[in-house]
């Protein structure tokens, strides 16, 4: 097929597929973060500690992880068309749900269904662009697809913020209300996956014959060239780059979700208003979806995986320190969240083109749920952790040096992984 066809057919696919698993990875990201927003109030009106609002919203990875390679091994036998809609579903339910909290117990219960019900979905997503985006064409889609949940986490701070202010509507907190209204989203999106998702190019009626030919001889082709053939779930536990690569996501986790629960209490630290604080919120996460474009580009046009992810994670771990080195000075503390913000965005859609290049189609699946469930420990750990150190010092400071310190240990061990990526040459035509 020549080059202008190439181009057009994975526009095509791009179009198809890539707004509707962003929007849903838009509404994953919104609605286990906006926990962060609502915590403004919720926590004042709940009674909970910052130590026990840690354990709530780190409860969310408990399950999350436990469930990782089950709704992986769900998804390989059902397709994505279906699984994928019924995540969606589920979390939304859950989501909802939390708007009946009354307590830690039922806190930390609710949280812990909304990680069962979205422990699939990216992980799932991830697999499934092994069957529609050719190597040097995943990169980006990884980027637009992350992009989704940056932009959720900068766009979800304001809304989350606004919504609050229908504090007594129908006798209802404002919190309860971010939670009833930022859950209906993901139901509907639910129910139109069944007609947007194809689970491979074979079985899509929107693609000719010749399109869809030339898509799996493609994708056929490039297993060929990928290290190994099947490897189980333990074996993949056993494997060097793979316990390698996710303890380097599980230290990069400390500064996601040592940032994305907390960043409007911090700022909130600092004096600012809650719709003050929820704008600001805002501009870290902005800026790490400009920090995944660029990247995500920059990878696919030089073909370069490894350094791009070390110099983000660096990034990343630097902003943090700043931040941590910082606490009460508001111009330095912004500038260390939006460094941290920028790198931590820039380095996750080319992490994942790692397992995903150098693993075979079969050994994919075992090893992207083994990485993303270690490496989501740090989802239950790291709240925790900030929670426990700011109740101990009274600032965020300890906790977000140790989380900087993460970062770069991070970066440090995906050196070490000794990664190559082969077939991944740079991208030839503008897409």
């Amino acid at each position: 097929m020549a080059p202008t066809n190439e181009a057009f057919l994975m526009r095509k696919v791009a179009w198809r597929l890539l707004p509707f698993v962003g929007l849903g990875y838009f509404f994953n990201a919104l609605d286990r973060s906006n926990i962060a927003i609502a915590a403004l109030t919720m926590n004042k009106s709940l009674g909970f500690t910052a130590a026990e609002y840690g354990l709530g919203a780190g409860a969310f990875f408990w399950s999350y992880v436990l469930f990782q390679i089950p709704s992986n091994v769900m998804l390989t036998r059902l397709g994505a068309r279906r699984w994928l809609s019924a995540i969606m579903l589920a979390w939304g339910i859950c989501s909802g749900a939390t708007a009946l909290v009354t307590g830690v117990t039922s806190f930390v219960i609710v949280r812990f269904l909304l990680g069962v019900a979205e422990a699939g979905y990216f992980a799932g997503v991830t697999y499934f662009m092994t069957y529609w985006f050719p190597g040097r064409f995943r990169g980006r889609a990884m980027g637009v697809f992350f992009a989704f949940s940056a932009v959720a986490v900068s766009l979800g701070s304001p809304i989350s913020g606004t919504i609050v202010g229908l504090h007594g509507w129908l006798g209802l907190q404002g919190w309860q209300w971010i939670f009833l209204i930022e859950a209906a989203p993901s139901v509907l999106l639910a129910l139109c996956g069944p007609l947007i998702l194809s689970d491979r190019p074979s079985k899509a009626a929107w693609l000719t014959s010749d399109e869809s030919g030339w898509l799996e001889d493609v994708l056929d082709r490039e297993q060929h060239d990928k290290e190994g053939h099947v490897i189980p779930i333990m074996q993949a536990l056993r494997s060097r780059r793979v316990i390698l690569l996710a303890l380097a996501y599980l230290g990069n986790g400390f500064g996601v979700y040592g940032t994305v629960f907390f960043v409007p209490l911090i700022i909130k630290d600092l004096g600012f208003s809650n719709l003050t604080t929820s704008w600001l919120a805002s501009l870290p996460a902005g800026l790490g979806v400009i920090g995944m474009i660029l990247f995500s580009r920059s990878s696919d046009r030089s073909g370069e995986r490894v350094w791009h992810v070390i110099v983000a994670m660096g990034l990343g771990g630097l902003g943090l320190l700043l931040t941590g080195m910082t606490i009460g000075s508001a111009p330095f503390e912004l500038i260390g969240l939006c460094v941290a913000g920028f790198g931590i965005g820039a380095d996750l859609p080319v992490f994942w083109n790692l397992p995903t290049a150098y693993l075979s189609a079969a050994t994919a699946a075992a090893g992207i749920a083994v990485i993303n469930s270690i490496g989501n420990l740090s989802g239950y750990l790291a709240p925790q952790l900030v929670g426990v150190l700011r109740d101990r010092t009274g600032n965020y400071g300890a906790a977000m040096l140790t989380c900087g310190v993460l970062m770069i240990v991070s970066a440090i061990l995906v050196r070490l992984a000794g990664v190559r990526v082969p077939g991944v040459p740079p991208y030839p035509v503008r897409v």
